[in-house]
Order: C-alpha cells, then sequence, then structure tokens
C-alpha cells in the first residue's frame, strides 16, 4: 500500500492511498487507488511518478475549488 499527503499549514488538504492488485512480479504493476480509478505503474520508474498519478485524480476537484 502506498498514501500520499498534502499538507498547507500542518493541516492534510488531500490524502490518496493505493494497493497493489498485480497478481504477478512485472515491471508494470496495478494499483486499486481509493477513489476507484485503475492506474498502471512501471516499477523502475520509481515512487515519485506513482504519487503524481494517484493525486491527479484530485486535480479536478482542486481546480473546481479554486474558481
Amino acid at each position: 500500500m502506498i498514501t500520499v499527503s498534502i499538507f498547507i499549514n500542518g493541516n492534510p488538504i488531500f490524502t490518496r492511498s493505493a494497493v497493489n492488485v498485480s497478481k504477478e512480479d512485472t515491471i508494470i504493476q496495478k494499483y486499486d487507488v481509493d477513489d476507484g480509478r485503475k492506474i498502471l505503474h512501471a516499477r523502475n520508474d520509481g515512487a515519485i511518478p506513482l504519487a503524481i498519478k494517484m493525486l491527479e485524480g484530485i486535480k479536478e476537484k482542486w481546480n473546481t475549488l479554486m474558481h
């Protein structure tokens, strides 16, 4: 499981979690994100690109809040 949180002034404003649901140990892994999305991630790319993919699911909601 991986969890990514964004804090502003010590207060969490967004959190996303994902679970690796891949059945085999392959380069490309499948994750179920807590917002219902399924994402693919190349393990060799590291955790940061995975975290970015996870957070992309909240971008639209954030833009809605900002306008």
